[in-house]
């Protein structure tokens, strides 16, 4: 009787243990993720408190200038906050990339193991296939073999696949702060965004937003005042002649910049357009591969293919949904990385 007793009490554990399991699901969207990440994200709380160290230091900064009235410290402690705050966003903007490329790298790993199952039991029903053969008389040791490995290389691939994904959950869930036993589930709802601005309208925010710019702007700033200082002083010739060689260095690292700024923007611009171009032959690809799906479907139905054949033609239909969503995802990244080249936020929201 005692023995029965601890037998039902371990059974109401187990059902409750289950339930519990089922009631921790957290559904996980994109917005979730970030808000999660803003608010448990290690690296990002720490450039959170870097950036609020900074502002009080500007703010010292600017109270001790009230009594000196430097025009020099002024900027100095300008620039130095400029710099701080830029340090911060960029924390920001990799964080926010990160979270995307560890967000959709879990979503596409589940839809790889969900595609290795299918192909588990295809392979299995081939091999069982292939047994009748044999006994039949209609098939060799080596077709016996050869269709056995294939059911091994299912088996594999299904269970690399499953470490995959559990390797990728297990990041994720450490980037947003998550326990280990936390169950997550996740949604693929992204789109391709617009490429809004043209070409030279990037060009410009882009020149205009930059720090890295602004910062070699400074420098020429400083040399230029430098230069003027050490003519009023009336050093000797050759140190003259020094600033005015580091004066057009910083007037060359400027302009260096400025061209390799609109280079790459450039680049970028004709990127997402190229990007744009080809997701539209994916897109068609990926609805031909639907109707296709829909055909065997009915055909099914009506007993012309067996549900086997059909689960085969599953497979290619996952695997042009996979493929479509691998594109997206790349244009998406593709899209942020512009968008922070301009200066921008960078973000879906």
């Amino acid at each position: 009787m005692k023995r029965n007793l601890i037998l039902f009490i371990a059974i109401l554990f187990l059902i409750n243990g289950v339930a519990f399991a089922k009631d921790a699901a957290m559904e996980l969207s994109f917005s979730h993720a970030i808000d999660l990440m803003e608010k448990n994200n290690t690296a990002l709380q720490i450039a959170q408190i870097n950036y609020k160290i900074a502002t009080i230091d500007y703010e010292k900064a600017k109270a001790s200038n009230l009594m000196s009235a430097s025009r020099h410290s002024e900027m100095q402690a300008e620039h130095n906050f400029a710099k701080a705050k830029n340090t911060y966003e960029n924390s920001k903007r990799s964080a926010y990339l990160e979270l995307l490329k560890n967000y959709t790298n879990v979503l596409s790993a589940e839809q790889s193991v969900q595609i290795r199952e299918h192909e588990l039991i295809v392979a299995e029903n081939n091999y069982k296939i292939m047994q009748e053969k044999i006994r039949i008389g209609d098939a060799g040791r080596i077709d016996d073999l050869q269709e056995m490995n294939k059911v091994e290389s299912a088996r594999r691939s299904l269970k690399a696949a499953q470490q995959k994904l559990d390797e990728e959950t297990r990041d994720l869930k450490r980037f947003l702060g998550l326990s280990e036993n936390t169950v997550v589930e996740l949604s693929f709802d992204f789109s391709v965004p617009e490429l809004e601005k043209t070409q030279d309208e990037s060009i410009e925010l882009g020149l205009e937003n930059s720090f890295t710019l602004r910062d070699l702007k400074y420098n020429l700033e400083q040399q230029e005042r430098q230069l003027e200082t050490a003519k009023i002083e009336g050093i000797p010739p050759m140190d003259l002649e020094r600033s005015q060689l580091s004066l057009e260095i910083a007037r060359l690292n400027f302009e260096k910049e400025q061209s390799d700024i609109t280079d790459n923007i450039i680049a970028q611009h004709q990127g997402l357009i190229d990007s744009t171009d080809r997701f539209a032959n994916i897109e068609r690809e990926w609805e031909i591969a639907q109707e296709t799906y829909d055909i065997y479907r009915r055909q099914e139905e009506i007993g012309l293919i067996t549900e086997i054949q059909l689960l085969q033609h599953k497979v290619s239909l996952l695997n042009s949904e996979a493929n479509r969503k691998d594109a997206i995802v790349a244009h998406i990244i593709s899209y942020l990385q512009f968008q922070n080249t301009l200066g921008l936020e960078g973000s879906l929201q």
